[in-house]
């Protein structure tokens, strides 16, 4: 069994803005460095035996906060960036949670068409990063590995994985910067939820 340990990046000037982010890449804000931090003395007692990021800059600054305090450095994985939003990209965050069903519906949809013109459509997007944690289990059987990525990757990954349902992603919707998921995933690529949404390290951060 490998066991994957899923860190969100910190928070970014972008999120602070309320602005969607995609492949599209901010840096991490003052408080999301200090998320950061706070996740790598979280994880510094744990022994890790690979570690990966996102390729995209917000992953790749909080890895190299966490590798510094665990010394080791993230390898980039392409596999592991965010779905791409196309058009969308730059402009407000959008959060279908409190439309009525018919706006959500169509706001929905809206999306689709956005995704499939211009973007990466979420059923390639979810294949994706379900290949990347395959293939990351395979390459360290029976061994435990960070990952620093992004709320769209780790619910896609666990709807596939843990769900074997690819629309169970708005399940996990909800995942503060910094705070870490652990799955163990079996030589067949399904996975097992060890532990969801774990940010007692950032208390006095979500507090401010």
């Amino acid at each position: 069994m490998t066991i994957l340990t899923l860190v969100r990046h910190g928070t970014t000037e972008w999120i602070e803005a309320g602005r969607l982010h995609g492949i599209s890449d901010s840096p991490l804000s003052a408080r999301g460095r200090r998320e950061a931090a706070a996740v790598a003395q979280a994880l510094m007692g744990q022994q890790f035996d690979a570690f990966y990021t996102s390729s995209l800059g917000r992953a790749q600054e909080t890895a190299a906060i966490i590798g510094q305090a665990i010394g080791m450095q993230a390898v980039p994985l392409e596999s592991l960036r965010e779905i791409n939003f196309g058009w969308m990209e730059g402009g407000p965050v959008f959060d279908f949670s409190e439309d009525p069903p018919l706006k959500r519906a169509l706001r929905s949809n809206w999306l689709t068409v956005v995704l499939q013109l211009s973007g990466e459509p979420g059923s390639k997007f979810g294949a994706r990063v379900a290949q990347a944690a395959r293939e990351i289990a395979l390459r360290h059987p029976d061994q435990r590995v960070l990952l620093v990525v992004h709320n769209g990757v780790r619910n896609f990954i666990l709807a596939r994985l843990v769900d074997g349902d690819p629309g169970a992603h708005v399940r996990y919707d909800s995942w503060p910067a910094c705070a870490y998921t652990e799955i163990e995933l079996t030589p067949d690529g399904s996975a097992r939820l060890i532990r969801l949404n774990v940010s007692d390290h950032l208390s006095s951060i979500l507090a401010s």
